[in-house]
């Protein structure tokens, strides 16, 4: 089957040198901002309470621990440990609906690319990864451990989810897997301060999507890649145009008014679908199936 709707483990592995161009993920210390090789991932303080010692002169007064002050009646201060470390975690969707394209390749392809390229930053950053790629009827979890364990497990459940999308279409699963469902399953596994990226067309965002992606921000940094085909805004003013779809064709004739109709009603559900994550404190990134992917990453992210 053609690479523009089937991934293969070769073209994920092959992304590894050109995740070394994406910028840090939203949250941590942009380059230059400290000395010294590569990028520290500090986070807020940047810094975790390690003990208590005794104020000497010169000592910053902000870091004063009052009750421990109070009850010693002497000054003290608290003392901290650079916090060097922070979890990404990444999930994709591999469901039917991201079984489509009109050039170059699907969104299931596209999203198993965006997918590999993060966790390969991740792995070249040192950071723990875990994610969660589902489809369907099934789904993969891996919780947050050394990317060097993490990130072949993970390539091979994309790999594997992908194929399995091409492979069944356009089966209908009878009890497909919601957004939502696996939220809940992952959202317990993610750890505080996290990086998580969301990637997929989130076609079933609803509310309860939103209360578990609210809880997801107040724990940490959360971006949304969302996979589009952007067919609405090359559609010609006149002429045929065809559609396939699980298994059934059709033909119909395009006027400047159908166009225009098509063109308003997809921006118009893309820019709510921004503006809904957006409140949340989703960072939202519309990433075109056929544009180059990696500058969309390094535009966006």
């Amino acid at each position: 089957m053609s690479s523009a709707v089937r991934i293969e483990r070769e073209t994920l592995i092959g992304l590894a040198a050109d995740a070394r161009a994406i910028f840090n993920p939203p949250g941590q210390i942009p380059p230059g901002a400290l000395a010294g090789e590569r990028v520290s991932r500090q986070q807020g303080r940047g810094m975790n309470f390690d003990s208590l010692r005794r104020y000497q002169l010169g000592d910053d007064v902000r870091l004063i621990d009052w009750q421990a002050t109070a009850r010693m009646r002497t000054p003290w201060i608290r003392l901290y440990n650079e916090e060097k470390e922070r979890p990404i975690f990444i999930l994709v969707d591999q469901r039917r609906d991201m079984f489509f394209s009109t050039r170059v390749q699907t969104k299931s392809v596209a999203a198993a690319k965006i997918a590999a390229l993060l966790a390969w930053r991740s792995y070249h950053d040192g950071d723990r990864l875990g994610g969660l790629i589902f489809g369907d009827d099934a789904y993969s979890l891996h919780k947050c451990r050394s990317p060097a364990g993490t990130l072949p497990a993970l390539l091979d459940d994309i790999v594997r989810f992908n194929h399995q999308v091409a492979d069944n279409y356009p089966e209908e699963s009878p009890h497909p897997l919601t957004l939502v469902s696996m939220l809940r399953h992952a959202i317990t596994l993610i750890p505080a301060g996290s990086w998580v990226a969301l990637i997929g067309d989130f076609h079933d965002l609803d509310n309860e999507c939103d209360a578990l992606l609210a809880a997801l921000r107040r724990r940490g940094e959360v971006s949304a890649f969302v996979m589009l085909d952007d067919l609405h805004l090359r559609l010609p003013s006149q002429g045929k145009l065809s559609a396939r779809y699980e298994g059934r064709e059709a033909d119909f004739s395009l006027s400047p008014y159908l166009q225009d109709g098509i063109k308003q009603n997809i921006t118009a559900r893309l820019s709510d679908q921004e503006k809904r994550l957006t409140r949340l404190g989703v960072r939202v990134n519309q990433i075109v199936v056929a544009d180059d992917l990696l500058w969309q990453l390094q535009k966006g992210i």
